[in-house]
């Protein structure tokens, strides 16, 4: 027996733009008193993320007041879906192109192979598909089919795309494989001030990010927004790390303002 798998998020991003509304954030009270207002989720039994305005927090039940689920149960923390997480990398080039790399892991829980990937395309993503690679964990190119075909794109242009990936190594029941991608994408910006890298997040489910930025060599960095979760140099290259979690559809960009020599 074989089966299919859907996987919602694994490009980005909804065309909508709407924020973490209110009602998902916390006011969250650790056992050392110290209050965090932020959104909290429940990754797995007796462990938390807090994701405020400016850092992720890991947290246990025992880093939790029990006075924090007074007025909200723990349930209430659980995602709606399952936690995705995504791992970028970014490279910037002096003339503004980047090649945004991706990996996804795929964990197959069922008692079937998964035997392809199935997954939604936005309509300001078609201009994208002629630049997307995919490639499974043991190197082999993945060619993605699209219902409908692509002749029948222009006359349709706003009908929702369903794209397969079928998967030449399935994966067994009970395996783990990470699918890897890549793009070239246009994310900076010439503005008065300097070239300006914005990412603005907005994925379709919960979705825990790490995204890494490699700026061009000889880069001077002007502004980061928000506070990186890492920052370094290598190679005469800056490199830029944020670890944030998203609520589905919310837009927290992620920035650097930086100036070439």
């Amino acid at each position: 027996m074989t089966t299919r798998i859907t996987i919602l998020g694994l490009l980005l991003v909804l065309l909508g733009c709407v924020t973490a509304g209110a009602e998902h954030v916390w006011s969250v009270r650790l056992s050392d008193g110290v209050t965090h207002d932020g959104v909290l989720v429940r990754i797995e039994p007796g462990r938390y993320l807090l994701q405020t305005e400016g850092q992720l927090l890991e947290l246990t039940d025992d880093d939790i007041d029990p006075v924090t689920f007074r007025d909200h149960p723990r349930t209430e923390a659980a995602p709606a879906r399952p936690l995705v997480e995504t791992r970028f990398y970014d490279e910037l080039h002096p003339d503004g192109k980047v090649i945004m790399h991706w990996d996804l892991r795929v964990e197959n829980t069922t008692s079937e192979a998964i035997t392809e990937l199935r997954w939604g395309l936005a309509p300001w993503e078609r201009g994208h598909v002629d630049q997307r690679r995919y490639r499974d964990a043991f190197g082999n190119v993945l060619e993605p089919t699209y219902d409908p075909p692509r002749e029948q794109w222009a006359g349709a242009p706003d009908q929702r795309v369903q794209v397969t990936v079928p998967l030449p190594v399935p994966v067994a029941p009970g395996e783990i494989m990470i699918v890897n991608a890549a793009e070239t994408a246009s994310y900076v910006q010439r503005t008065a001030e300097g070239l300006r890298y914005v990412n603005p997040g907005d994925y379709p489910e919960d979705r825990l990010v790490w995204r890494k930025v490699r700026l061009p060599r000889g880069a001077r960095i002007e502004k980061i927004s928000p506070e990186p979760t890492a920052r370094f140099t290598h190679e005469g290259h800056e490199y830029v790390m944020w670890r944030r979690f998203y609520k589905a559809g919310e837009v927290m960009p992620l920035g650097v303002l930086y100036t070439l020599d």
